[in-house]
């Protein structure tokens, strides 16, 4: 390497470590404005209840009689309708604030000198959340004083040294720290569906490492079963004349690993042609055989909604409430393993469920709760992903029960889906929402912001289709739609793979019929 090129990459790097520690400044001084906007959210609800009477420094504390909406919730609103960030996110960054401007301030001081990340920042923050208020101070200064001198002596510690060392610290400090902290993580265990797209969505579980890791060799055990199988299977269709040796569309690990999740919770929907229960007829979960193994499959009975519209490949559209977009292969496989469904075919057109006595009554009919969800998908708050089947359906404008005819009705063109946080929000705060006939949602805030949220599950999408009118989808593997095509395009390896896979039939062929000369008549793989 020339000295001119390696002082080009020596230049760009200095230029690179100038715009990292430039952003992690910046993110300093964003965190400090998101803390500033909470506590003047906290600031403006303490002025409310002392205008209320219900703060007195001199007497005691007195039960507040009113609703009151947490000033985190509002600032957190307040930074998506400016921000344009969704809740999830401002959430986020409004908790990290909080932590680190009133707990962890040498932590606040390294990033606004540049030497610090927000990611690093907030992983420590976590490592430490734990910790005696008493000994924080010291405690996490050490922590940053340590890294920050490990990174300027030439040493770069990776997380699992720099939280190892944290924990010796804080063990030094305070020993029940990190005992308190193993125990929190523990009971925060949990199981959650992330929506995805394509008909995918992540199933997250957080375990104990011991649990996590077993569960995951019990995954690993089957996926290389049912690996070797398959190879087997391969080598003796080879030998047989009757299949290729290469097979471009075989599973790979990681995809034997996901089906024997679902196999060991859900038990398998057909037989496995290479299993063992092929000889019985009978189908077990897996992980066990027997009546015992299939009695522990949790019986299932879907419920399945029928709309109109047609998906990728002019194929009839699946929606699950949590999981979101389907293909129909994946639901004819739920059904597989399942004792029945319920299934409905509601009418599409707005307002169908509507009626006179329906409208004048507060309480919201099951039919018609299930299409205001079925319109909307998610809580339709600004930023908010919570799925409609979590959600509470509001009136937009609220029902007058001293009057029900004259506020808001019970009719689909006044209902919405908004998350317990988010109806509270409406509720009690100033914001203003109105709400058009075909769905869409228009809020002015306090800050004077307008923002415009349109509904987004099935039932509108098939609105939006019929009318708006719309071109039918080209066919699987069409010019416009390569990637769905039924085999992979053509590609030197996969020609290859096809003319070896070709010779070995023909090698076979020949030894059958006496045509080849030797001994060795077993063509490869060995």
């Amino acid at each position: 390497m020339s000295a001119e090129h390696g002082s080009g990459i020596a230049a760009a790097g200095l230029a690179a470590l100038d715009a990292l520690r430039a952003e992690n400044r910046a993110a300093a001084a964003r965190l400090q404005a998101c803390h500033d906007l909470l506590a003047l959210c906290e600031e403006e609800q303490f002025a409310r209840d002392v205008e209320a009477g219900y703060y007195d420094p001199d007497g005691p504390p007195r039960p507040r009689d009113h609703a009151v909406l947490d000033p985190f919730d509002v600032a957190c609103a307040e930074l998506v309708a400016t921000y344009g960030v969704h809740h999830h996110r401002a959430s986020a960054m409004l908790t990290l604030a909080r932590d680190l401007v009133m707990g962890f301030p040498g932590i606040v001081e390294a990033m606004r000198s540049g030497l610090l990340d927000e990611r690093t920042a907030g992983m420590l923050v976590r490592q430490m959340r734990t910790v005696d208020p008493s000994v924080l101070d010291a405690v996490h200064r050490l922590v940053v004083d340590w890294l920050l001198g490990s990174i300027e002596s030439g040493e770069r510690p990776g997380r699992s040294a720099i939280l190892a060392k944290t924990d010796s610290i804080i063990a030094a400090f305070d020993p029940e720290g990190v005992l308190a902290r193993c125990a929190a993580a523990a009971r925060e265990r949990r199981v959650s569906v992330r929506r995805g797209v394509d008909g995918m969505a992540e199933l997250r579980a957080h375990l104990t490492s011991i649990e996590a890791t077993a569960v995951h060799d019990a995954l690993e055990h089957t996926a290389g079963e049912r690996l070797d199988r398959e190879k087997q299977a391969r080598i003796d269709a080879v030998r047989n004349g009757t299949g290729p040796a290469y097979d471009p569309h075989a599973r790979s690990r990681q995809q034997h690993r996901a089906d024997a999740l679902v196999d060991a919770i859900l038990g398998t929907g057909d037989c496995d042609d290479t299993g063992d229960s092929a000889d019985t007829g009978e189908c077990a979960p897996a992980g066990g055989s027997g009546d015992s193994a299939r009695a522990s499959a949790p019986q299932i009975r879907p419920i399945i909604t029928i709309l109109a519209p047609r998906g990728p490949g002019d194929e009839p559209e699946v929606y699950v409430p949590r999981g979101g977009p389907a293909s129909i292969d994946a639901l004819i496989a739920l059904l597989a393993r399942s004792v029945g469904a319920h299934i409905s075919l509601p009418d599409p057109e707005a307002g169908s469920a509507d009626s006179i006595d329906g409208a004048r009554r507060y309480r919201i009919s099951a039919e018609l709760a299930r299409r205001i969800r079925l319109r909307d998908g998610t809580c339709r708050h600004p930023g908010c992903s919570v799925p409609a089947e979590d959600c509470d359906v509001d009136h937009v404008v609220p029902f007058d029960h001293s009057d029900p005819g004259g506020g808001g009705q019970t009719v689909e063109a006044n209902l919405m889906c908004l998350c317990r946080r988010h109806h509270r929000f409406k509720t009690f705060h100033t914001w203003y929402y109105q709400l058009l006939r075909d769905g869409t949602l228009t809020i002015i805030t306090e800050s004077g912001h307008t923002i415009t949220t349109l509904p987004d599950g099935p039932l509108a999408k098939w609105r939006d289709l019929t009318r708006n009118g719309s071109e039918p989808l080209p066919g699987p593997g069409s010019a416009e739609r390569p990637w769905l095509r039924p085999r992979p395009l053509s590609t030197h390896w996969y020609r290859r793979a096809c003319r070896i896979a070709a010779q070995r039939l023909e090698n076979t062929a020949a030894a059958r019929s006496g045509g080849l000369v030797g001994d060795d008549h077993d063509p490869p793989p060995f």
